[in-house]
């Protein structure tokens, strides 16, 4: 089995699993989630996002794919000369409209194509926290490279946000259940392709975690661990109370979970040098 087919064969069997049914409803199964993926534009951008406006010109044309409410591209709208946002949901389209006109920024338009059908095309093509989804990985990444003139950028999160209580369900629930194609399997895919990436661990914990810096109460960390079990049943409470020092740290009296401590965003990124892939 090679790289492609491996990437489709776990992208397939984690698509199957009850937790990503709603993902899979037809319709904008995203709408729902929209408001949540909305941050603001002119915040301080944090090590991450200044990473990848790093690479980024002021006369370049930045496309986004499947970026949702414009987390990452309206927050780097500023550093270049214009920002496409290219999605299907309606809620995260609405939600991107929003954040945009909340902040005066002029120079972002939205499409709302699905990537394979789209023409958008820029100096540097960028996606967030797409490729876990995409089984037909090949395509989808050669599409990204044929569509910038001179850069891709994508960053994927490890391990996946899907995964990343894995070592907290396994530690007080036991078992294992499948993950979505993450940093590993795209890797393999890209050096199978001809593609030789830049590949960056990025500093800062998850956006979406406040409670990954840690500082949590005894109390409010059984809380936070309780609640991404997603069963708030008195037997689980006693199981996350008796592990309790294996899956949080401390530090002096306040806690930081050990399970989100090391996860990290990494950005792939490549040079397109204008040549084209089949």
């Amino acid at each position: 089995m090679n790289a492609a087919a491996r990437y489709a064969a776990i992208c397939d069997t984690a698509w199957q699993s009850e937790r990503l049914s709603d993902i899979n409803d037809p319709g904008d199964p995203w709408g729902d989630w929209a408001e949540s993926f909305r941050l603001d534009p002119l915040r301080s951008p944090g090590d991450n996002l200044a990473t990848l406006a790093g690479y980024l010109r002021e006369t370049d044309r930045l496309v986004d794919v499947g970026g949702g409410a414009g987390r990452v591209s309206l927050a780097l709208a500023s550093r270049v000369a214009e920002v496409e946002l290219v999605e299907p949901s309606d809620g995260m389209r609405a939600q991107f409209l929003a954040a945009r006109d909340a902040a005066a920024i002029t120079n972002a338009v939205v499409s709302d194509d699905w990537w394979m059908d789209a023409p958008a095309t820029g100096d540097v093509v960028t996606v967030s926290d797409v490729t876990y989804f995409v089984s037909d990985i090949v395509p989808f990444v050669a599409k990204l490279h044929n569509s910038a003139a001179r850069r891709v950028m994508i960053t994927v999160w490890r391990p996946t946000p899907d995964n990343m209580y894995a070592a907290l369900r396994a530690t007080v629930l036991g078992g294992h259940y499948p993950s979505l194609p993450g940093l590993p399997e795209l890797a393999a895919v890209l050096w199978e392709m001809g593609l030789l990436p830049e590949i960056r661990p990025l500093p800062e914990l998850p956006w979406w975690y406040p409670e990954a810096a840690g500082g949590l109460s005894r109390e409010a960390a059984i809380e936070f661990a309780v609640a991404q079990l997603e069963n708030s049943d008195e037997n689980v409470r006693n199981l996350v109370e008796a592990n309790f020092e294996r899956i949080f740290q401390r530090d002096d009296e306040v806690f930081t979970p050990r399970w989100l401590s090391s996860a990290r965003e990494i950005l792939i990124t490549w040079e397109t040098h204008g040549w084209q892939l089949p």
